[in-house]
């Protein structure tokens, strides 16, 4: 290598811009999502990817059926971009010294509100008092679906293995409950109560009746957790209740032989692409905060 390849590798810059499309393109797997979360063209995304691959001197991405793929050199590029970027949003509110404002669109379970108003919007006031939130109330998938949308701009929802993009909040086990005055052994049909459909523990309940391959009828539905703990305490019907709601006064947790649950609830909080760094470090830690203090994870969903 001359000297003057040498001192024209020392000024090589990566862009900022190309790096923060790269991330998009890695994190969603495809050009098309890509391009929309950054409200770009899909062929300029791909003129940026060109333009990036040209810099570092690297193919960094592949296609295939399965999506876009990142190389060797790709995984390695993504782990320092997303220092960059961190870094950049960073600097900008260090150096403008600004309070965070707004006004920010929330999505919370429905069995979270309660929580959510009494302990998190305290916190979260007090920690950031120029936000303006906005908060709706719904089922995680159809938070998922409007925070897509551009309905939302963040959401807690519970995870899901298909969604691996959500910062973990909290976790809680799954525990099959029932009334401490039912005699289990006894019966010969489980009378279940069901979260009502498209919810996630609902699912899971399901799928672990059928997987335990024991007689269960449906006797109650219901979308609002507190109806289905009223249930299980009152010996109506037997359910699947994070363990926040297990009251061990009221309830007891089935015997393995009967059924058994290894599952965990996985708490999430999800964002658009376009809320800047320090509002999300901000509002995590106020979330965690609130659900320390006050056990705030008791929803179903």
């Amino acid at each position: 290598m001359t000297e003057v390849d040498r001192k024209f590798r020392k000024e090589l810059l990566l862009d900022l811009e190309l790096l923060h499309t790269f991330n998009m393109v890695a994190k969603t797997g495809e050009l098309k999502k890509a391009a929309e979360s950054i409200f770009r063209s899909q062929a300029a995304v791909s003129m940026q990817m060109k333009k990036l691959e040209e810099v570092v001197g690297c193919t960094l991405m592949e296609r295939s059926n399965r999506g876009i793929q990142l190389t060797a050199a790709g995984k390695t590029l993504f782990g320092y971009s997303e220092q960059f970027l961190k870094l950049n949003s960073a600097t900008f509110s260090a150096l403008n010294e600004r309070d965070l404002y707004g006004q920010f669109n929330f999505g919370v379970p429905t069995d979270y509100a309660p929580d959510f108003l009494n302990s998190f919007m305290p916190v979260l006031s007090r920690e950031i008092p120029n936000l303006e939130a906005q908060i709706v109330c719904d089922r995680s998938r159809n938070l998922r679906k409007m925070l897509g949308t551009g309905e939302l701009d963040i959401a807690i929802v519970s995870g899901e293995a298909e969604y691996p993009d959500g910062l973990l909040l909290w976790s809680e086990r799954l525990i099959w409950s029932a009334s401490s005055s039912v005699n289990l052994e006894g019966m010969t049909e489980l009378p279940v109560a069901i979260y009502d459909d498209n919810c996630i523990v609902s699912d899971m309940c399901i799928r672990g009746l059928n997987n335990a391959g024991i007689p269960y009828k449906q006797v109650f539905i219901s979308p609002i957790l507190a109806n289905i703990v009223t249930a299980v305490h009152s010996g109506f019907a037997v359910s699947l209740l994070p363990e926040s709601m297990f009251d061990a006064d009221k309830v007891q947790e089935i015997p393995s032989g009967i059924l058994t649950s290894n599952l965990v609830l996985n708490i999430q909080m999800i964002h658009s692409p376009m809320i800047e760094e320090p509002i999300l470090t901000k509002v995590a830690e106020c979330l965690r905060r609130a659900s320390r203090a006050q056990k705030l994870g008791k929803a179903s969903d």
